[in-house]
Formats: structure tokens, sequence, C-alpha cells
């Protein structure tokens, strides 16, 4: 059925404008999706920055809304940190050390941060507990390494926002067996932070002890992206 709508309307425009109500990043935000971005969750293909960015809205919206316990968790937006060929490297790191700090002196009370990052065509995690200072890594490439250039931008900002250093571990989550699962795995990483709290990272419990997320797991996050994604079509 959603597909049915996507292709009955938003082929009809460029795209449309999917804006959140609340503070998701600290500031007014929205981003727009268009054919391509509901073509992709269809066809589990790889997934775009507004698709992530989409899917934060419904999660927050769900915690501050919905039946989902609010476990103090606040949202950094992927394309204020991600990289961008606009930028050099060492403005990169700058500028979005730089939103990461300010992300932090505006969390009010929450203490867990989300931040979806991509290092160029993969998605990975960071997720920052300002109670013990600690950085959980994500990433569902097997036996990767820690980003390096993430990292650079989380120590710089904790550097601008604490004089802290951050204890950096790279959690045991499940992997992708695909080339183009990576953001269906990051939403799903971000899903079980918002629901169990970060006691689903301290305790290694990500996935819930497997090592592939089933198809079952994917598709129920395909669904709730495309169906909220749906519901601006005729906003």
């Amino acid at each position: 059925m959603t597909a049915l709508v996507v292709d009955a309307q938003v082929l009809k425009v460029d795209s449309i404008k999917l804006q959140c109500v609340d503070d998701l990043f600290g500031y007014e935000s929205f981003t727009y999706l268009n054919w391509d971005d509901f073509e992709a969750i269809f066809t589990l293909d790889e997934l775009t920055g507004s698709v992530i960015t989409a899917y934060m809205m419904f999660l927050y919206e769900q915690i501050k809304n919905g039946p989902k316990l609010d476990h103090g968790i606040c949202f950094v937006s992927p394309s204020a940190i991600s990289p961008s060929e606009r930028k050099s490297k060492r403005k990169h790191i700058a500028d979005a050390s730089r939103v990461v700090a300010d992300r932090l002196s505006t969390r009010k009370d929450n203490d867990i941060i989300i931040l979806p990052y991509n290092p160029g065509r993969h998605w990975v995690l960071a997720v920052l507990d300002m109670k013990t200072y600690t950085c959980y890594y994500l990433d569902s490439i097997m036996n990767s390494t820690i980003n390096p250039v993430l990292r650079q931008i989380i120590d710089a900002a904790m550097s601008l926002y604490a004089m802290q250093s951050v204890n950096w571990v790279k959690a045991k989550c499940p992997y992708q067996t695909g080339g183009t699962e990576c953001g269906y795995y990051v939403l799903k990483f971000m899903k079980e932070v918002v629901e169990e709290g970060i006691e689903i990272l301290a305790n290694d419990n990500v996935g819930e002890g497997k090592v592939v997320y089933t198809d079952k797991d994917i598709d129920g996050i395909r669904e709730g992206c495309s169906s909220y994604g749906a519901t601006f079509v005729f906003k």
C-alpha cells in the first residue's frame, strides 16, 4: 500500500518535505524525500542521509509522543557531521566537531547521544554516553576498525565541550552479509538503543546475540521508515 501511494503521489512532485514538530537536533529540523529514496527502501538499496534522518524523526516522535520510554536520548544530524566534497578534511573535522559540541551544550538532561555517520558509501553509528564518557562504535562490517575521522570529530567535540577524554568501545553487533544493508543495520541499532537504553550496549546485547539480522528484522525497519515518510505525502 505504501508503494502504491508513493507511485501515485511522489512521482508527481520533486520531493516531499518532512518536518519534525519538536527539537530533534537542538534546532528546527526537516528533510526531503524523493521517489528514489522510497525506491531504495522498497528494493533494499543503499540509504541516503535523508532516509536516515527521516527514521530518526520517526524514533524521536515515538519517544516524545508515543509509547516508548524516554531513556534520555538525543540525536545529531548525519548530514551535519558526515564529510562533504566541498570541504577539506581539516575543515570537515573542525566544523563537525563544533556541531557535536553545540549539540552537547543543548542536550538538556539527555545523556545518550546518537550519531549516525557516513564516511563514504557506508553507514556506521556512534553512541556517546555522557554519564561515563564512553563512546560505543557500531559497524555492520565484520572486523572493521573505528573510523579515525569520526573518532577525531567526537574527541575534539569533547575537548571543546568538557575538556574530557573519551573511552572508545567497539560494540558487539550483528554483521551484514551483503553490500547495501549498512543503512538498515544502523537504523536497527538506533531503534534498539532507543527502546532499551545504553544498557544494551554496556551488556553487549545489540541484536540479542544474533550474528546477522533476520529478513523480518530488516523488513520491520523498512516498513516503519516507508510508512512514516508516506504520512507526509498529503500534508
